[in-house]
């Protein structure tokens, strides 16, 4: 079943970036569905570290340097092709993508430390108290309006999140702090990606995010290192050129098509997976008010998408009329 989940989600990013990677997405479902594919694929992510006998800052940052490379593979491939334009990066827009990558490194170390110490499902749920603070944020640094079903939806995230994140459940204290520094670190990290994009290529703003993040946690790694089995290089590959590498490209292409809260909305859709995954190879069974939680989570995103799919169907329907009252 998880195997399904995660083929029928590559799929879905595959298409969509063969269409066209690095262009604005339209008035469609596309994004929306490009963003939830990747969080169901996400949501895997954590069996598979889960199965590493590795330090968190080498996971991460392992991690994060495959995804690196497998993205300055693809971009040096198309800049022969004379496809310049996919590595132009404005210097004004360094220090915001520095700042993503720095945040993406402390989301990714608490994560993996907080995933060693709670089930997965209840992990990657409380990581969604994220939305709150994109919620509040984006209308300071983007300027984005957040109507009332927005916060609704939001707000019903957080309830369902918090259905799971309890001491007893989150490994005690350690873990939740771990999760809510996670979370943090993961909101501040699509703010200020959100923000780079606006003149950068997808493709562009992963690989430098992937690479300052394999950069910061580097000396992290090399103190405590534990040298690699073939079986642990493997995982790591997977998690760094699929995981990392295309899902996070799909993730960012989607992410210029999309509100910052939208996105994190449709983001909570990752533990869904994550309690299928915990659930089917962990033997990581959900209490009922873990259940019931999931079930909040997964109704706020698919609120948030039919809402936005709303929003962006509402100007097609609106231009024969404009066009008309010009003539």
């Amino acid at each position: 079943m998880t195997a399904g989940i995660r083929t029928h989600s590559s799929h879905l990013m595959l298409r969509t970036l063969m269409r066209s990677p690095d262009s604005r997405p339209g008035h469609s479902a596309g994004p929306a569905l490009t963003t939830a594919a990747v969080a169901l694929l996400w949501g895997t992510s954590g069996g598979l570290v889960r199965f590493l006998a590795l330090p968190a800052a080498e996971i991460a940052c392992l991690r994060a340097a495959v995804g690196a490379v497998t993205l300055a593979a693809v971009l040096a491939v198309r800049s022969r092709a004379g496809r310049t334009s996919a590595i132009s990066l404005p210097r004004r827009h360094l220090p915001s993508l520095v700042l993503s990558g720095t945040l993406l490194a402390a989301h990714w170390l608490t994560f993996v430390m907080a995933l060693q110490r709670a089930p997965i499902g209840t992990v990657l749920t409380g990581i969604y108290v994220a939305p709150v603070l994109i919620t509040v944020l984006a209308r300071r640094t983007l300027n984005e309006k957040v109507d009332l079903g927005k916060r609704v939806a939001v707000l019903l995230a957080v309830a369902g999140s918090a259905l799971v994140l309890r001491p007893a459940a989150a490994g005690g204290w350690d873990g939740i702090l771990l999760t809510l520094f996670s979370a943090a670190a993961y909101a501040g990290s699509i703010l200020a990606s959100k923000k780079t994009l606006a003149a950068t290529s997808p493709m562009m703003v992963a690989a430098a995010q992937l690479a300052t993040t394999a950069i910061i946690l580097a000396p992290i790694m090399l103190v405590g290192f534990v040298p690699l089995a073939a079986y642990d290089a493997v995982v790591l590959g997977v998690l760094g050129a699929v995981y990392s590498a295309i899902a996070m490209w799909a993730y960012l292409a989607a992410l210029r098509g999309l509100s910052t809260t939208t996105s994190a909305i449709l983001l909570c859709l990752e533990p869904v997976s994550a309690f299928i995954t915990g659930w089917l190879f962990l033997g990581e069974k959900p209490s009922p008010l873990t259940a019931v939680g999931a079930v909040t989570v997964l109704a706020a995103s698919t609120y948030a998408t039919l809402k936005w799919v709303q929003e962006e169907k509402r100007p097609e329907l609106d231009a024969p009329h404009s066009e008309a009252s010009l003539k």
